[in-house]
């Protein structure tokens, strides 16, 4: 053994049909400025904005996390941060689409 102990971690990561763009939209977050809650918030609407509605099919969005405030412990978000970051996400959508709208 070397004796050197280094640390591995993931800032964000992307898998499925839409990870190169979830990936871009990823690495734009400053995450370390960022609490988890917001963090959710932001993957939601990442998760939102990727899916295309023509090609794909409807979704459930699942969200999970896990920190120090989990003991360490991969846990389903709870429902009141589940809806939060739906609604947040939904929001952020609608937004988008009312600017494009705009510059028409």
């Amino acid at each position: 053994s070397s004796g050197i102990n280094a640390e591995y971690g993931y800032w964000g990561c992307a898998a499925g049909k839409a990870k190169s763009n979830a990936k871009t939209e990823l690495e734009k977050i400053k995450m370390a400025d960022m609490t988890c809650a917001e963090l959710v918030k932001e993957a939601a609407r990442i998760i939102y904005m990727v899916h295309d509605e023509v090609k794909d099919k409807m979704f459930e969005l699942e969200l999970s996390w896990v920190g120090e405030f989990t003991n360490g412990v991969h846990q389903r978000v709870p429902e009141k941060v589940h809806a939060e970051a739906e609604k947040f996400a939904k929001s952020a959508m609608e937004e988008d689409s009312d600017s494009d709208e705009d510059m028409s």
